[in-house]
C-alpha cells in the first residue's frame, strides 16, 4: 500500500515556499491561454501572510469551442528530489473553489526548454520532459495536505485538455525517474481543460519520499480500523448496492466481495437520469451497530482504497442520530426529519496500488443537495451540520456514493478506519 510518513523533516525535500527563504523561494508568472484567441484571465500574487494566490476564471477558446487554460510558472534550480523518487508531490494547499474540475501541477527535467515542453505536452516534436498529474481540493478553511504519487505524473499528455495521453501504469518511458527528479527547472500550476472560476491558495511545495524508503513504524498504529472485508467481527458488515430511482434514473452499479484479496468491489456506470438531463447516482452502504469513534473527532475518516478509473464524484457518508439512516441519506437535510446522514466528497489517484485517502471530519455536513450531493451549509458555516464526537459515539450506517458526475465508477476498500486530530498526516490525497 502506497504510505508516506513525514519524519521530522526527514522524509520530504522541500521545492518551493512563499516565505522569502532564498532556497525555495522563486519568482512564479501568470500566463493566460493565447492559442487561437482564448479569453480565459488570471492573477499571481503572494499574500503577506507568506502564501501564494491563484485566481482566474478559465473560458472557451472561441475558435475551439473548448476550454482553455490559465497558469502559474517558475523557472530556477530546484532541491534535488530524487530520494522521493518512489513517493509524492505533496502540496499545501487551500481553494474557495472546491467545485473546480481542472486543476493540475507539472514539473519540467530533462530539458533544453522547459517552457516549451510544458506547453506541448509530448505531442509536439522534442516537447517531451515536463510531467503533469491532475489533482482537486476539498472544501475548507484550513490548508490541507494533498499528496500525489509520482506513478501519478506522466510527460505524455494533452496540450489541449492536460489528460494524459499515455499514463506511467502503461508506459514507463512517461514516469519521472529518480534521475528527472534530480534536475527539475520548472514547476507550474494549471487550472485547464474545464470551464469555471478557478481559485487556489499554496503555502508549499514538497516531495515527500514513499514509506518503503524508511521502514520505520509510523502513526498508523493510532488509527482506529471500525470496517474491514475479512470477516472479523465487529468490523465486517454486509454492503449493498442501490441505483438512482428516481424520476426513471438509468445509472447502475455492484458491490461484490474479493475474497482473496478481502476488499470490497464497488463497480458500475452513473448516467443522466432522463426526465432531469443530469447525473444520477449509485451507492454502496452498511447498516449496522459500528463501534465507537468519539475518540477521532477533529480529526480524519481514513480510507483504504485503490481504482483504475478516473472519477470526480466520490462522496462518503456516516448516518448517526436519526431513526432513519435511508430517509436522512436520501434527503440530505433538504426535507422534514432528513437531518442525520454527514457527507463529504474525496479523491483518489488512478493506481495499482492501495492508497490511504484521509477526509478531515470538519469536512463534513449534513445538509447536503439530494440530487448532486453538494454541501448546502459547510460544518464551518453552520456549526449544527458538524460531524461531533456526540454524534460518532453511534454511528449507524457508512455508506460510499458516485453521485452528481457521469461515468464509469471503480471503487476498491479494503478498510475504513478514522485517526484523532494528533496523528501525523500521510498519504491523504484529497485532492
Amino acid at each position: 500500500m502506497a504510505t508516506a510518513v513525514q519524519l521530522g523533516g526527514a522524509a520530504s525535500v522541500t521545492l518551493a515556499t512563499f516565505d522569502g527563504a532564498p532556497a525555495t523561494t522563486f519568482k512564479f508568472t501568470e500566463l493566460n491561454d493565447p492559442v487561437m484567441g482564448g479569453k480565459s484571465t488570471g492573477t499571481w500574487t503572494v499574500d503577506p501572510k507568506k502564501f501564494g494566490v491563484f485566481d482566474g476564471d478559465v473560458a472557451d477558446v472561441p475558435s475551439l469551442k473548448a476550454p482553455g487554460f490559465i497558469k502559474a510558472a517558475a523557472n530556477g534550480k530546484f532541491a534535488d528530489a530524487s530520494s522521493a523518487a518512489s513517493g509524492s508531490l505533496v502540496l499545501s494547499v487551500r481553494s474557495t473553489t472546491p467545485e473546480y474540475k481542472g486543476f493540475h501541477v507539472s514539473f519540467a527535467s530533462g530539458t533544453l526548454a522547459p517552457s516549451y515542453a510544458c506547453a506541448g505536452g509530448g505531442s509536439i516534436p522534442l516537447s517531451r520532459g515536463c510531467f503533469k498529474a491532475s489533482f482537486s481540493v476539498a472544501a475548507g478553511d484550513d490548508f490541507q495536505t494533498i499528496r500525489i504519487p509520482f506513478s501519478n505524473f506522466s510527460d505524455k499528455w494533452s496540450p489541449a485538455t492536460g489528460a494524459q495521453t499515455k499514463t506511467c501504469a502503461e508506459d514507463k518511458d512517461v514516469c519521472p525517474t529518480a534521475a528527472k527528479l534530480a534536475g527539475i527547472k520548472r514547476l507550474e500550476v494549471w487550472a485547464e481543460g474545464a470551464d469555471g472560476k478557478a481559485h487556489l491558495e499554496i503555502q508549499s511545495i514538497t516531495a515527500e519520499a514513499g514509506a518503503e524508503s524508511f521502514p520505520v513504524t509510523s502513526s498508523a498504529a493510532t488509527d482506529t480500523t471500525f470496517v474491514t472485508f475479512d470477516g472479523a467481527e465487529g468490523t465486517s458488515f454486509p454492503f449493498k448496492e442501490l441505483n438512482d430511482p428516481v424520476m426513471g434514473g438509468k445509472s447502475t452499479g455492484t458491490v461484490t466481495l474479493n475474497n482473496t484479496g478481502h476488499f470490497l468491489v464497488f463497480d458500475g456506470d452513473v448516467v443522466d437520469v432522463p426526465a432531469l438531463k443530469a447525473p444520477g447516482f449509485i451507492e454502496a452502504h452498511a447498516d449496522g451497530k459500528f463501534m465507537d469513534l468519539s475518540s477521532a473527532a477533529g480529526g480524519d475518516l481514513v480510507l483504504t482504497v485503490r481504482s483504475n478509473a478516473q472519477y470526480d464524484g466520490w462522496k462518503v457518508s456516516l448516518a448517526s442520530g436519526t431513526l432513519s439512516p435511508t430517509f436522512a441519506c436520501a434527503g440530505g437535510g433538504g426535507i422534514p426529519f432528513s437531518r442525520g446522514c454527514y457527507k463529504a466528497p474525496f479523491t483518489l489517484p488512478v493506481g495499482s496500488e492501495f492508497v490511504e485517502v484521509r477526509v478531515p471530519f470538519s469536512t463534513f455536513t449534513d445538509r447536503w443537495n439530494s440530487a448532486t450531493g453538494k454541501a448546502v451549509a459547510s460544518c464551518a458555516d453552520d456549526s449544527s451540520t458538524c460531524l461531533t464526537a456526540k454524534k460518532l459515539e453511534k454511528v449507524l450506517r457508512v455508506e460510499f456514493m458516485a453521485e452528481g458526475v457521469a461515468g464509469k465508477v471503480h471503487l476498491e476498500v479494503k478498510s475504513i478506519a478514522v485517526a484523532p486530530a494528533s496523528d501525523v498526516t500521510r498519504a491523504d490525497i484529497m485532492v
